[in-house]
């Protein structure tokens, strides 16, 4: 004689749930609901919540000098291309144009390449490289006093 199992299922009684009254301890609380993804950048997708924040500290900066930017910019080929590379911000300051890499210890720690590739870039186009970890400034409003210091904006 064989017994068939009881297939196992949890019920809605055993299974346990988050009261809503209780604050994820790993997940941040928005402060500014405009901080909600996804966001844009001139119509494209932003890699992550601190990109959107620098474009929005440079639409500031480009209202007080009128210099102007852009988003996603490729450069000898893009990502088509071997060799190539994609900037994620370039500043037309004048004189020279300055190149914008927020990067994220996450992927970009320990990777010797990436900032290689961006120096090559910078050397060869005769462009200025700023490259700072997005988590040393954790506000837009310190995002932007740190871009303001370092574009030399007045």
């Amino acid at each position: 004689m064989s017994q068939r199992k009881k297939k196992f299922t949890l019920s809605e009684h055993t299974r346990r749930q988050r009261k809503p009254s209780q604050p994820s301890a790993r997940v941040q609380t928005l402060e500014n609901y405009e901080d909600k993804p996804p966001f844009y950048i001139r119509g494209i997708k932003a890699g992550s919540k601190e990109e959107y924040w620098v474009s929005l500290a440079l639409v500031r900066i480009e209202e007080m000098t009128g210099w102007s930017w852009e988003y996603q910019v490729p450069v000898f080929g893009g990502r088509d291309r071997r060799g190539g590379n994609v900037v994620d911000f370039l500043v037309h300051t004048p004189g020279r144009y300055t190149m914008l890499q927020p990067e994220g210890r996450y992927w970009h720690t320990g990777h010797k390449e990436d900032a290689y590739q961006m120096q090559n870039v910078a050397r060869k186009k005769n462009w200025n490289l700023i490259v700072w970890y997005t988590d040393e400034y954790p506000t837009r409003d310190a995002v932007y006093s740190f871009l303001k210091r370092e574009l030399h904006v007045v």
